[in-house]
């Protein structure tokens, strides 16, 4: 116990768990499942758009079967570290992303879902740039009313957004309430990840 009578007063609070995971044996999946996302996209325009009522994870191929069974691995360590202990009803919504020069996804939410998550499958090779400038960057943002106003501690966990460069084979998981925002692919290669939600079916146990 700290000597500081002042330690003991501060409640730490409503913590957000973002998990972030680099999946094994990704290199020899993730060859399969471009082949596959880029032949669905030049059949779709609006594949990336379009993903209401998509079960991309439900096609019979083994890069996909691998997948789903590494999202259920890091949604059980998920709840783990979230101290869920009991078992939970869900489906898993998940649709393929192709972005191209230019293209980003603005400030976001999936709050109609329990987790939302993304696999990187394939990024541009020219990571050099920082910043908004990187090819693969995805940013969160503070989810409490006002945070911006506040935010000038130095400690990355004060501040009001917080930034990943994740690489191909990183898996995140995060609260689908969370604001999120995709930042603009500057390179001429493309971005190919998968998202998904996971929407809880309800028990009472929930509600425990």
């Amino acid at each position: 116990m700290s000597s500081d009578p002042w330690a003991q007063r501060f409640a730490q609070l409503w913590a957000t768990h973002i998990f972030e995971r680099k999946l094994n044996a990704h290199s020899e999946n993730d060859a399969a499942l471009s082949n596959l996302i880029l032949a669905l996209d030049s059949s779709n325009d609006d594949m990336t758009v379009d993903y209401k009522g998509v079960d991309f994870l439900s096609r019979p191929d083994p890069a996909i079967a691998w997948l789903r069974e590494s999202i259920d691995e890091t949604l059980r360590r998920y709840l783990q570290a979230c101290k869920i202990t009991y078992p939970i009803r869900r489906d898993i919504q998940a649709w393929p992303n192709v972005n191209r020069l230019g293209d980003y996804h603005g400030p976001h939410n999936h709050g109609w879902s329990y987790l939302s998550g993304t696999y990187y499958v394939q990024l541009p090779e020219d990571n050099a740039a920082a910043g908004a400038m990187h090819p693969a960057a995805i940013t969160f943002s503070d989810p409490r009313y006002g945070a911006y106003r506040h935010s000038i501690a130095p400690d990355a966990n004060e501040q009001a957004r917080h930034t990943f460069y994740p690489s191909p084979g990183t898996l995140l998981l995060w609260p689908s309430p969370l604001t999120h925002y995709v930042h603009p692919n500057h390179s001429n290669d493309i971005r190919i990840s998968i998202s998904f939600n996971i929407v809880l079916e309800w028990t009472n146990d929930y509600a425990g």
